[in-house]
């Protein structure tokens, strides 16, 4: 986080360097440093807020199990790149502008002020035009990352300033730029000094307060919350052992032989007084090792207790009485068996039943007449 923010802070110095320059007489040598200065320190410092943008945008939209968390690191190694692409732009700048003044093209030109005054001053060249349309846009795209990313929850509401400090240099340099156009031409060099002074101060330093002083009074504020969190929230049992001794040599001075009732009792009143302030580094150091012991226990008895997944016995391998799919699936098991049987002694029932059916259902229907049927007509005979 911090290398970040250091960056920009480094962005900021070179952007103000482009005042410094101006500070000198106009020469070829201040017309070809000036750019180099405003455009490097414009991608070091917006270029690193905008990567900021980036990060939260990246983390807010993220919908996997897994969040993509961008590092710093990675950070570095984008703005390294647009490091380099602003350095290859320049350097066909710088390297066309020599060409030119080969080619007796004049850097300088002379101009003369409402009043009549003649100065010398820096040509404006289309170079220039294109340079600051593609910063522009830049900050636009700046921007657009900070609405994306309206919703996400940062610390100390981080996206804010970060948005306001790109809008501000967008309206500085757009209107910058525009009255270096129409009216700067016609004003004596010190006004236009003066107005690139400005300028400075509306939008670096104003970046500068908006980034750095929110984060240095968050940082001061948690280290203030720590502080009094672990004033107020001191282990009763902290050095419990050391505030028993204490007792027991205090009530052996007075009576002789305390009992362990009475040197207890003085050691939860000594305890209780004990501040933060009195304690060492090291009783600290192994205080909260302590505790952060008792936290993970407390985890793993909380992780393992009634977990269908873990196995109760030390031998590692798992019960067969699970409430999972092995206890479903030996069910099932039992269950088919149990239909099976209750199927083909159904069937065998059916078969037993089926003489006692209709006789044109039977077997016997199949079979043609019976011999009861052969003997009715000599009944009829006789009775004749």
């Amino acid at each position: 986080m911090w290398t970040i923010l250091e960056t920009i802070l480094l962005g900021i110095f070179i952007l103000h360097a482009t005042v410094v320059v101006k500070f000198f007489q106009p020469s070829i040598v201040q017309c070809l440093l000036e750019p180099w200065f405003r455009e490097m320190g414009f991608v070091i410092c917006y270029g690193a807020i905008i990567l900021k943008l980036y990060r939260h945008l990246i983390e807010f939209r993220t919908r996997k199990a897994h969040r993509w968390v961008v590092k710093d690191t990675d950070l570095l190694k984008y703005l390294l790149i647009m490091i380099a692409s602003v350095f290859a732009y320049m350097s066909a700048y710088t390297a066309i502008t020599l060409n030119f003044i080969q080619e007796d093209y004049s850097l300088l030109y002379i101009g003369q002020t409402i009043d009549g005054e003649f100065y010398k001053s820096c040509k404006p060249l289309w170079w220039d035009y294109v340079t600051e349309a593609g910063e522009i846009v830049i900050l636009i795209f700046g921007i657009h990352l900070s609405y994306a990313c309206r919703n996400a929850r940062t610390q100390y509401q981080e996206r804010t300033y970060l948005c306001a400090a790109i809008s501000i240099e967008l309206a500085v340099s757009t209107l910058f730029y525009a009255a270096r156009v129409w009216l700067l031409p016609g004003l004596p060099p010190q006004i236009a000094l003066l107005a690139w002074c400005i300028r400075a101060q509306l939008s670096q330093t104003a970046a500068t307060l908006l980034i750095f002083v929110p984060k240095f009074f968050y940082q001061q504020k948690q280290v203030r919350n720590l502080a009094q969190e672990y004033s107020c929230r001191l282990p009763v049992d902290a050095f419990k052992e050391a505030a028993v001794a204490a007792a027991t040599a205090a009530g052996s001075n007075a009576h002789g032989a305390p009992s362990s009732g009475h040197s207890g009792n003085n050691s939860d009143a000594e305890v209780g007084e004990v501040t933060l302030a009195d304690m060492s580094p090291e009783d600290i150091r192994a205080e909260l090792k302590r505790l952060y012991l008792q936290l993970e226990m407390f985890k793993s008895k909380t992780i393992c207790k009634d977990n269908p997944h873990i196995s109760k016995r030390r031998g590692g391998r798992k019960a067969q009485h699970r409430r999972f799919s092995l206890q479903n699936l030996h069910g099932g098991k039992h269950k088919d068996r149990s239909g099976d049987k209750h199927k083909r002694h159904k069937e065998e029932e059916v078969t037993e039943a089926e003489p006692s059916r209709t006789p044109e259902d039977s077997v016997c229907s199949n079979e043609g007449p019976s011999g009861i049927y052969a003997d009715l007509p000599s009944g009829n005979a006789d009775q004749k």
